[in-house]
């Protein structure tokens, strides 16, 4: 049986949070639906040990980390390969019930190849909502589709695409590795008139990245300092978007201390993480960032 749905879960970091998120999804799959799991590179054997508690699942074990880029590409390949009607990228540090899917596979219907998200809430109620333009007033819904909301990005943590999109757009860019791979892949999708859209009324709870830190950590400084060039390579190459890139890491170092400019010469593991990203991009050194 082709699946209408593959849900692609890559395990990285908490196991806790990856066995939560299946605990929630896997009761009542649909016979047409597939959960994929993959480890991506943790060399722990979750895999193996969570298809055994979840024996619903298809498991896949990569021998090291390939990033979020990567390791959603295997899987969408995966699902590519057993003819999936389409895929759903979720992250292990979120909480979503099958409900939370037919709806959004209900708007493909209506809608066809696009990039479809659900309004996300943060874990912590206190935090209140993550991802939903309703709230946003100047936000206007699609006409004649009262909860479908047209977007100005894509967001990673759960994010829904039909598998005939990739024919046209291509895959995830493996050289982000990690941080505005799907910046990328939402503005390639753009430029061929596919949209990005959140269906309000379908709902998860994400719990903000705890396999990577929701903190500005020096790794993911390191990356956003990269891969921010690479976006401005593909998609602007003009002197003013340049001028914006530099704009934001300085923005970001004056998050960091109140002599910002002194701060990214400082010998701060922040600042040096940034140097290193900087260096790494006009290096052409991308991919994970542990091997260089």
């Amino acid at each position: 049986m082709q699946p209408a749905l593959v849900v692609i879960i890559l395990h990285y970091g908490s196991f806790a949070d990856t066995r939560a998120c299946l605990a929630a999804l896997t009761p009542g799959l649909p016979a047409d639906w597939r959960v994929l799991v993959i480890d991506n590179g943790t060399g722990t054997g979750a895999a193996d040990t969570l298809g055994r508690e979840f024996p619903s699942i298809d498991t896949v074990t990569l021998p090291a980390n390939q990033g979020w880029a990567g390791g959603n590409n295997v899987g969408i390949a995966w699902a590519r390969s057993r003819g999936a009607r389409a895929v759903c990228l979720l992250n292990n540090d979120t909480l979503a019930a099958v409900g939370a899917f037919a709806p959004l596979l209900g708007a493909l219907d209506q809608v066809g190849d696009c990039l479809l998200h659900p309004a996300i809430d943060y874990g912590d109620p206190g935090d209140g909502i993550q991802l939903d333009p309703a709230q946003n007033p100047s936000s206007a819904a699609l006409q004649g589709q009262p909860h479908l909301y047209p977007l100005d990005f894509a967001y990673g943590a759960c994010l829904m695409i039909p598998c005939s999109v990739f024919d046209r757009v291509g895959m995830f860019d493996e050289r982000f590795f990690l941080q505005l791979e799907e910046t990328d892949f939402f503005l390639r999708a753009k430029a061929l008139g596919i949209p990005s859209l959140c269906l309000n009324s379908a709902r998860i709870i994400h719990f903000e990245s705890r396999s990577f830190g929701a903190r500005m950590t020096p790794r993911k400084l390191y990356y956003i300092a990269r891969n921010k060039f690479l976006l401005w390579e593909k998609h602007d190459r003009s002197p003013i978007g340049l001028f914006r890139v530099i704009r934001d890491l300085y923005w970001q170092a004056a998050k960091e201390s109140a002599a910002p400019l002194l701060w990214l010469v400082s010998g701060q593991q922040g600042a040096k993480s940034i140097r290193a990203g900087v260096f790494d991009y006009f290096r052409r050194r991308f991919g994970a960032a542990s091997n260089r």
